[in-house]
């Protein structure tokens, strides 16, 4: 690694290296409740898995493929998610992705959305199965 590799690297932070090196709830959910993987302008991809009760997230899992930004922004958008409501997943933005990493180079912005894009499908799904299932309920009684 060169010198001006080194250097780029440190100036990232900790918290980037520790999302990039080590992401939380990294894997996939058996039968989640919502899931999505979409692939970005990039050609990294991402998946989500959620298992949702009550209209909040209990757990998630990422699932990046791709570079250290694309693993970092997965690992973050699934701390921001978990333990919130679906309404309040929904609100999460690329910015805020950034400002748990501290930074982000503009250049890798797309990492952040890819990651928000993927969460809001997946949440789209969990809220498409629980109409589905209050539809089907209030038409058995």
């Amino acid at each position: 690694m060169s010198n001006h590799d080194e250097t780029a690297i440190e100036e990232l932070g900790q918290a980037f290296l520790t999302h990039a090196n080590k992401p939380r709830n990294l894997g996939t959910l058996d039968d989640p409740d919502g899931s999505s993987r979409l692939v970005g302008s990039c050609g990294d991809a991402m998946r989500i898995d959620l298992k949702v009760s009550d209209n909040t997230i209990d757990d998630i899992r990422v699932l990046p493929e791709g570079c250290v930004f694309t693993r970092a922004c997965a690992s973050v958008a699934g701390e921001l998610a978990k333990h919130k409501t679906l309404d309040q997943a929904l609100q999460i933005e690329p910015e805020d992705i950034k400002n748990v990493l501290w930074t982000l180079p503009d250049d890798h912005m797309h990492c952040a959305r890819l990651a928000v894009n993927t969460l809001g499908e997946a949440i789209a799904e969990a809220m498409r199965k629980k109409m589905a299932q209050d539809s089907q309920v209030s038409q058995e009684c």
